[in-house]
């Protein structure tokens, strides 16, 4: 290395004479302000350098990463909150979360093949054996193409809930015509209580987020079944049906590609909750599924539960007067056949007329019917009420007692109240 000039060095010399005679220095003898030496030296500085490099790198990967993924996916929102979780075989990126706080989580589920889902959830292909005197019940299974041509909003599905698959031979005659009526275009599908329990507790349900807790004060079957078939029709779509319709008028093609919902007449003069059909995110099906829940969640006596009025045909007039409340037409639910627009532009079409409320149901199609349900096991809810008091030593229980010892009692059953 080059030497320095002399006259420099003594300007060097002379300046740190002065520097360090002024009294000011630190404890550690270096000048007020000046860097320890450390800081100065040729590794520190290199380290220094890879490190602003790897931080650089870094942050440049990840807008990559970013870029890459909004090549290829529609949702920009989505993606930048958790782009880690995003491909496209995990679910589906239609609708996205504006905020990681959404409590809608980032989608709306997709059902890329309604049919196979549904077939694994009331386990069409697992038969059991029944009792003798009662009839084992297959599904009726038809392709997504048929039941899911493009432009209908109404999807071919065909939806009985039954303690059992297995039924006297009065019932499964009965589904036996739905099957002939219905067969060349519709997929029909039986949910036991297997099936029924499957569906609502193992799904994340963001839209019904008291749903799993709530049943818990549900001691009546037909009440699950009420608040079932409300979020079965809202997540898939079709049509509901009790096990005791039966057809009339109705066939294939009574359900327009056009049509949001169908809903018959009932003898009241009101849509009938025991049939009905409607498209999946229907509003009527999400407002009478939280009026139900609503009903059940703060009873003072969760044994004192009457269906009809808590989470049958009572929850389902006051989902269709909301659904009309909401597009500014007042209503008591006491309708006539036509087309009537609800909530966010959706639509009904009812059809028939009290005084002819078999006009296309039957509602009762199977006579006798008192018989058959004791023979496959069934209770009339009013029933039910006993035996929820004998398990309990006849003490009064509320909704938010029972709540709460779901939380923090691990030996209640979640499932089986009664």
């Amino acid at each position: 290395m080059k030497e320095a000039p002399s006259s420099a060095r003594e300007v060097a010399r002379s300046s740190s004479n002065v520097s360090g005679g002024s009294g000011v220095s630190g404890g550690g003898g270096g000048d007020v302000g000046s860097a320890p030496k450390i800081f100065s030296t040729r590794p520190f500085r290199l380290f220094l350098k890879l490190g602003l490099l790897a931080t650089a790198a870094f942050h440049f990967t990840w807008v990559g990463k970013q870029l890459s993924a909004l090549g290829s996916h529609g949702s920009y929102e989505d993606l930048f909150i958790a782009p880690e979780y995003t491909n496209e075989h995990s679910r589906d990126l239609s609708i996205s979360s504006k905020s990681p706080f959404d409590p809608r989580g980032r989608t709306l589920p997709a059902h890329p093949s309604p049919n196979a889902e549904l077939q694994e959830l009331v386990s069409s292909h697992t038969k059991y054996d029944c009792p003798e005197g009662l009839v084992y019940v297959d599904d009726h299974i038809l392709p997504d193409n048929v039941t899911h041509p493009i432009g209908r909003k109404i999807p071919r599905l065909f939806h009985i809930t039954a303690k059992s698959r297995c039924m006297t031979e009065a019932f499964a005659w009965n589904v036996e015509k739905w099957k002939k009526r219905l067969g060349s275009k519709y997929s029909i599908y039986i949910h036991d209580d297997e099936a029924v329990n499957k569906f609502i507790y193992q799904k994340r349900w963001m839209e019904f987020p008291d749903l799993k807790e709530v049943m818990a004060c549900v001691t009546a079957g037909a009440a699950k079944a009420d608040i079932w078939r409300y979020i079965m029709v809202w997540e898939y779509g079709g049509v509901y049906s009790d096990m005791d319709s039966s057809p009339n008028k109705f066939d294939v093609d009574s359900i327009a590609d056009a049509d949001d919902a169908f809903f018959p007449l009932e003898m009241l003069g009101i849509p009938a909750q025991y049939w009905f059909a409607a498209s999946p995110r229907h509003p009527v099906m999400y407002l009478s599924a939280r009026h139900a829940l609503m009903m059940m969640a703060f009873r003072d006596d969760i044994s004192n539960n009457n269906a009809a009025k808590t989470t049958g045909p009572g929850a389902y007039k006051t989902g269709f007067i909301l659904f009309q409340q909401f597009a500014g037409v007042d209503t008591n639910g006491y309708v006539d056949e036509g087309l009537y627009t609800g909530a966010h532009g959706r639509t009904v079409r009812v059809v028939g007329s009290k005084a002819n409320a078999n006009q296309w149901i039957i509602r009762e199609g199977v006579k006798g019917k008192g018989g058959n349900y004791k023979q496959m096991g069934m209770t009339h809810f009013h029933s039910s009420r006993g035996r929820f008091k004998e398990l309990h030593q006849n003490q009064v229980v509320g909704c938010l007692d029972q709540r709460y010892k779901m939380h923090v009692d691990f030996a209640a059953d979640w499932v089986n109240i009664v």
